[in-house]
């Protein structure tokens, strides 16, 4: 008897199946089935338990060194080549007859689909992805469609109601953070897909991503919901062993939490998920069991996992070799043949009629070509078999993969995706209804649209994690960053992507930048948002203590986010900032704050400084709930460079001979990731090197004016905001710190102040009030105490200075006499040539604190700049 597939497929193709029977002395017998003719056919592995290992090593090892070995991964390589035509002989070449009939096939060879149909996980486990015929330029399984398929499935019936979208859940799980796969590599990609598409998919994103969270979710959108359940997190092969090693080093526990059972000692290797677990480093394995109960009844047609080994089936006459957190084949213990590791197969017994898996890791670039790709196809209305193997020629058209160490090779991963297939697909779309088509242009039109910045928004994608695992411990959390870091940018970025993933479902913004926003006001907006017209007009009949009381009554029972955005206008001086609020509406606003603590509404509150009045509502339980918002990554602050000087300076060559001069590796690190001073300050190299640039932000002769009179869009205007809030002892002090870059050392400070006071010109300055005047500084944003550690902690002796503000105190140095402009650089030439020992010491230490003090120290630079400027040898 036919199946599904097979009924369909006869219609619009011609079907190859090769059909497992048993095991043979040396490997299997099959039946394959071409034009409706039966051929015995026998098969073993093309591979020797050397070549597997070999295979591993070079999809998930080589990475690691990819400046080495590179003999060995070529060889690989070809191996792959000739695996795939040793198959290829043993499938079609035994038999005369059998061969006949393909080759009347094979000028149509796009119009072939094949399935593997198994009985035992070993003949899963050989790549029959890697079959080539030798007179095609390419596998089998890049032009035509190729799925597996059990032959004793759970045939489940899915009845997907008719729907006008599709509905999409990502599962994404990061339990090391910082040290993790970037949080959206495959998410940011899916979202942009479906907003340039204009496309009616319904995308949600698991948060957090635990087993709980998805076990609840699930639960609550109930049977039928989802079309695809899309895993972006870790996967893999791990014995009892390994999981009790993981056990021992704090990486796993015994008992791993909600709805799972202590994990029993066992046989072989299993294959696991890894879900978050509570703190970063914890992460919780899940058993493809233990998922496959999980989602039974929950009728999902399709399981997408990008996780690595989802799909990988170990063979079970081969052995095991534990080492450390990966199962290699090799010597070592046997694995039970009741075993089946491949997480793709089990999840069919979900009911899912198609799961695509990895067969070895997967690259994160591979990753993201291959979703890219696969997602672009389906929502332009291939059928996702096609789609999936239209991916796949991506990817064997593009081998170039993102390596350690900044590398890249080419890697023959098109092989890893594995399409279990065991019902036809139907997602049963229908089109929208008149009334539909009207909601969704109407929502889409008013819909929040984030103003895309010049060079577009860059990376922040583990603060944007950060930010929403804590929103999750607690409702209130401080975003709090120095001036020109990017935190009005960063909000009002969340705000359009947290609407697009369905992190919340209304978002209410406050920018204290733009008006001295008051409760009432803020009552009145979000009333306005939240309530009908007719809802409305009875919320404001109310009095004030009314309404007050019912906003926050429905704020704390339902899952918005409330964003109150350049808080420190709130309590800035009058004369200087327009949008300050007085005692009584700061707290109007602080109890209004309270009052939603707790409940259900998120709350974001952005500032350059600590907002200590607020600090018992982002406090709870003694746990301070306050982000540091810091410069880009490395990674992405190169990505913003390159954008800008893509657009500065149109000719190639120039540019990379920018980007190879070592002044411009200087002028990056004295930036330090800040988006707003790199765009403004590398926007000079459209007319100066690199140390022209430098030269010019010592004498503070370089044009940094964005002609702006916007906080927020001028580098200088955003210092200066900050600057003129301080006090006017204040700033004079800091117009001693004008020599300095980069960083501050506290505990020096008292050395700088004596070598000033011997100087006629600063006699009379109020250094007893020099910390007090730094205290300020830090609060307004200028310097901020450096980060170090992991997990990174707040150090206070050592201050990172915002990267422009040098350059500011510079301007205003300049207006001072000549004299005294001359005295200043004495003093700090003398503070270092006092000091130069003292740093040395440092860095000598056996005191690791203080050895890790000494690294940020960079005497030489600093003492070499110092006296150049100083013209003093």
């Amino acid at each position: 008897m036919l199946t599904p597939t097979e009924i369909i497929l006869l219609f619009f193709m011609s079907l190859i199946i090769i059909r497992e029977e048993g095991k043979t002395g040396n490997g299997f017998s099959a039946q394959l089935i071409i034009n409706n003719q039966e051929y015995s056919i026998t098969v073993s592995d093309p591979f020797t338990k050397e070549d597997e290992t070999l295979l591993e090593w070079y999809f998930e090892g080589w990475l690691v060194t990819p400046m080495l070995n590179t003999e060995t991964a070529k060889k690989a390589a070809d191996s792959v080549n000739d695996y795939g035509l040793s198959l290829f002989e043993q499938v079609f070449k035994q038999d005369f007859a059998l061969y006949s009939d393909y080759r009347q096939l094979k000028p149509k060879i796009n119009e072939i689909a094949f399935e593997i149909q198994s009985k035992t996980p070993e003949f899963q486990a050989l790549h029959w992805e890697g079959m080539k015929d030798p007179d095609l330029p390419r596998p089998f399984a890049v032009d035509c469609l190729m799925t597996r398929r059990l032959i004793n499935p759970i045939n489940i019936n899915i009845d997907i109601p008719v729907s006008p979208v599709i509905n999409l859940l990502a599962v994404i799980a990061r339990p090391d953070e910082d040290s993790d796969v970037g949080y959206r590599t495959i998410s940011r990609p899916l979202v942009e897909l479906i907003e340039q598409g204009n496309l009616r998919v319904n995308l949600d994103i698991l948060r957090p991503g635990t087993y709980e969270s998805l076990s609840k979710h699930l639960q609550e959108k109930g049977r039928n919901y989802y079309h695809i359940i899309h895993f972006d997190l870790h996967g893999g092969l791990m014995s009892y062993k390994q999981f009790q090693d993981g056990v021992e080093k704090s990486r796993y526990f015994y008992q791993r939490g909600y709805g799972l059972d202590d994990l029993e000692p066992y046989e072989g290797v299993k294959a696991f998920l890894f879900f978050e677990g509570e703190n970063k480093g914890k992460a919780v394995p899940v058993e493809a069991a233990e998922l496959t109960d999980l989602l039974t009844g929950k009728n999902i047609p399709v399981c997408i996992l990008n996780a690595c080994q989802s799909g990988k089936q170990i063979r079970l006459d081969k052995t095991e070799e534990i080492d450390d957190n990966k199962v290699k084949v090799g010597k070592g213990a046997r694995l039970q043949y009741s075993n089946e590791t491949s997480l793709s197969s089990r999840l069919l017994q979900a009911g899912m009629q198609m799961v695509v898996g990895m067969s070895y890791s997967v690259t994160v670039s591979a990753a993201k070509l291959m979703v890219k790709e696969l997602y672009g196809q389906l929502f332009n209305n291939q059928p996702i078999t096609e789609a999936i193997r239209l991916s796949r020629l991506e990817s064997y058209n593009n081998k170039e993969r993102q390596a350690y160490f900044n590398e890249i090779i080419d890697l023959e991963d098109w092989l890893l995706p594995v399409v279990y297939n065991n019902q036809p697909v139907n997602f049963n779309l229908r089109e929208m209804t008149p009334e539909e088509t009207e909601k969704y242009y109407t929502d889409l039109e008013q819909s929040y649209r984030f103003p895309l910045p010049i060079y577009g928004f860059v990376g922040r994608d583990l603060e944007i994690l950060k930010i929403e695992k804590s929103l999750l411990k607690h409702n209130v959390l401080l975003l709090q960053g120095m001036g020109g870091t990017g935190k009005t940018t960063l909000l009002n970025y969340l705000r359009e992507w947290w609407t697009k993933t369905h992190y919340v479902d209304k978002i209410f913004y406050f920018g204290y930048d733009e008006t001295a926003w008051t409760v009432e006001q803020i009552i009145f907006n979000i009333g306005q948002q939240l309530y009908d017209k007719y809802q409305f007009g009875t919320f404001q009949a109310m009095g004030d203590a009314a309404k007050l009381g019912k906003l926050v009554i429905d704020l704390r029972s339902h899952n918005h986010v409330l964003i109150l955005d350049n808080l420190e206008s709130v309590t800035g001086q009058p004369l200087a900032i327009q949008n300050t609020l007085d005692k009584d509406e700061q707290q109007k606003l602080k109890y209004l704050l309270k009052r939603l603590k707790g409940g259900k509404t998120k709350i974001v509150l952005g500032s350059r400084s600590d907002e200590s009045w607020l600090k018992d509502v982002y406090t709870n339980n003694n746990i301070i709930y306050r982000y540091p918002l810091q410069g880009l990554d490395k990674e992405s602050r190169t990505e913003l460079a390159e954008k800008i000087l893509d657009a500065m300076i149109p000719n190639p060559k120039k540019r990379e001979k920018v980007k190879a001069d070592d002044n411009f590796e200087r002028l990056m690190k004295l930036l330090a990731g800040y988006p707003l001073a790199m765009e403004v300050v590398l926007g000079n190299l459209k007319t100066q090197t690199p140390e022209e640039i430098l030269n010019g932000l010592q004498l503070a002769d370089v044009n940094l004016d964005a002609d702006s009179e916007n906080k927020t869009e001028s580098i200088l205007k955003c210092i200066e905001y900050s600057h003129s809030n301080l006090s006017p002892d204040a700033q004079k002090l800091l117009l001693c710190l004008a020599p300095f870059s980069s960083f501050i050392y506290r505990e020096v400070i008292p050395n700088y102040v004596q070598e000033l006071q011997k100087l006629e010109p600063f006699k009379d300055y109020p250094f007893e009030q020099f910390e007090e005047a730094i205290s300020e500084a830090i609060h307004w944003g200028l310097l901020s105490p450096m980060l170090l550690g992991d997990p990174p902690q707040n150090e206070e002796h050592l201050l990172t200075i915002q990267p422009v503000f040098p350059y500011f105190l510079r301007t205003k140095v300049n207006e001072l006499d000549i004299e005294t402009q001359d005295t200043l650089q004495e003093g700090f030439k003398n503070h270092y040539i006092e000091g130069g020992n003292y740093y040395m010491s440092l860095l000598q230490s056996k005191e690791v604190n203080k050895r890790q003090f000494g690294i940020f120290f960079s005497v030489v630079w600093s003492m070499k700049t110092c006296l150049q400027r100083c013209k003093y040898v």
